[in-house]
């Protein structure tokens, strides 16, 4: 009992010393630009999307190998009966090109003895040549697993590609919402500590008979409500926080101190030049157009399948044999053989069922193009309208800020000289305050807004080319 007493004691001293150094270290200075670079360096959403696009690196480079079935295989056997010893060994290579050519090399050496004959020995190099014709010949048909690897490849990309952006948002989000609670915390301890002075000044003229008990507990109110939005306020910037250090990959007990970044300025055009932007930018409406050009191929496979499997093999064998490894290796004989095969299912009910249905998933896959070119113009045309509202929105925030500190400082000159009742310069100030807080608000969603603009553009982290534009990986023979 007495050991475990010791341990919880030296458990909470390891944690009051953790807690202290945390507390005593100095807290981490950020700009925008900063938290945008380390967000998309270490958050760790994006460090998963950068293993699943490295997963798919590799499922290509098997594709490739399993496409290419280069194999080296030792050949070799033994035996014995009751009057007879065989054994055989040797080694093969072979390869498929991309037309679907297997080329196979093997080198053997035989020997057979016999109980009562000579000894025969054989050594051969034999080279065969397989070839499919019509409906397996040529890359459409033998590079479709390399294609479809790395459309997943291109697939997975652009999906990250889009995260990294969504990212950036997100970051900003974060970090102009964090600017306005600290300075509504602020605002609401300024607002605070002048209520406070003011509910003293009309307690004092309520004891004299210059103002009502009604103003002073309506001051009162006031500032109770202050110090409620202040506590909310605090708790709220807290958790924010620690969003914000969620959000970059640093540890949750990270503290910051936030340089506010200058507001961003767009220069917007019409809607449709917008839109024109997006529809080159987005690497989701490109993913699009690659859906169609693999529904469009996998139809072109399909009518493939319609067609007779055929197959022409040669085999080409230079040997040598005698009773000695001398005559055997000589391989002064030759032998050779030219097939050909087929193979087709005379019902092909199935197979044009097959083609049927891909050509359904083509229109399928144009209709969906369309579907997301509509959506992306919806998308364009609501980020202007909302970028354009919120700068609007900012310069009357602006405006009204600037009358509403005029008449609050109005209305305490006048009460301050007794020209005034205390409702007045209670309303003033709480209206002076709730403006401020207004322009903030406003400030925050017009940051918000351009950097969202930019999102759905698709120019706020730049995608690479080759993602912007599906590109054609297997052609017809």
């Amino acid at each position: 009992m007495r050991s475990r007493l010791q341990s919880g004691w030296l458990a909470l001293a390891l944690a009051a010393v953790v807690a202290v150094a945390q507390e005593s270290s100095p807290p981490l200075t950020l700009t925008l630009e900063d938290a945008i670079e380390q967000a998309l360096a270490h958050n760790r959403d994006l460090v998963r999307g950068a293993l699943d696009v490295q997963r798919n690196r590799l499922a290509v480079e098997q594709a490739r190998e399993a496409t290419r079935n280069l194999q080296v295989t030792p050949l070799g056997s033994a035996g014995a009966g009751e009057d007879r010893e065989q054994w055989r060994a040797g080694v093969g290579v072979s390869a498929v090109g991309n037309y679907g050519t297997r080329v196979g090399v093997a080198a053997t050496a035989n020997q057979i003895a016999v109980d009562g004959a000579p000894t025969r020995r054989r050594a051969e190099i034999q080279t065969t040549i397989e070839q499919p014709l019509l409906r397996d010949f040529g890359p459409l048909v033998q590079q479709e697993p390399v294609v479809l690897a790395n459309e997943a490849l291109l697939a997975a990309r652009r999906v990250w590609e889009r995260d990294r952006s969504a990212l950036v948002v997100q970051v900003v989000e974060l970090f102009e919402t964090l600017i306005y609670l600290r300075h509504q915390v602020t605002c609401d301890e300024e607002f605070s500590e002048r209520m406070s002075g003011l509910r003293q000044l009309a307690a004092a003229r309520a004891e004299q008979g210059k103002s009502s008990r009604t103003d002073v507990l309506r001051m009162e109110w006031q500032e109770g409500e202050a110090q409620l939005r202040l506590e909310t306020g605090r708790a709220q910037l807290a958790i924010r926080f620690q969003e914000l250090a969620n959000v970059l990959g640093l540890p949750l007990t990270t503290s910051f101190t936030l340089v506010p970044p200058p507001l961003l300025d767009l220069t917007t055009g019409e809607t449709d030049e917008a839109l024109a932007v997006a529809l080159a930018e987005r690497p989701d409406y490109a993913q699009a157009l690659q859906d169609v050009e693999t529904s469009s191929r996998q139809e072109r496979l399909a009518r493939r399948r319609l067609l007779p499997n055929l197959r022409l093999a040669a085999t080409q064998t230079t040997y040598g044999e005698g009773p000695e490894w001398s005559d055997a290796t000589r391989l002064d004989q030759e032998d050779w053989f030219v097939g050909l095969t087929a193979d087709m299912n005379l019902n092909l009910r199935g197979t044009r069922l097959d083609v049927a249905r891909a050509g359904v998933d083509v229109a399928v896959r144009e209709h969906v193009a369309e579907i997301v070119r509509n959506r992306l113009a919806v998308e364009v045309h609501a980020a202007l309208a909302e970028y354009r509202r919120s700068r609007a929105a900012l310069a009357l925030a602006a405006r009204n800020r600037e009358l509403a500190a005029d008449r609050a400082e109005l209305a305490r000159t006048l009460f301050t000289a007794g020209r005034a009742p205390a409702d007045m310069v209670s309303d003033a100030e709480t209206d002076s305050s709730s403006a401020m807080l207004r322009e903030l608000a406003a400030r925050r969603e017009a940051a918000v807004a351009a950097y969202r603009l930019l999102h759905v553009l698709g120019t706020l982290v730049p995608a690479p080319k080759e993602l912007l534009r599906p590109t054609s990986q297997g052609t017809e023979s």
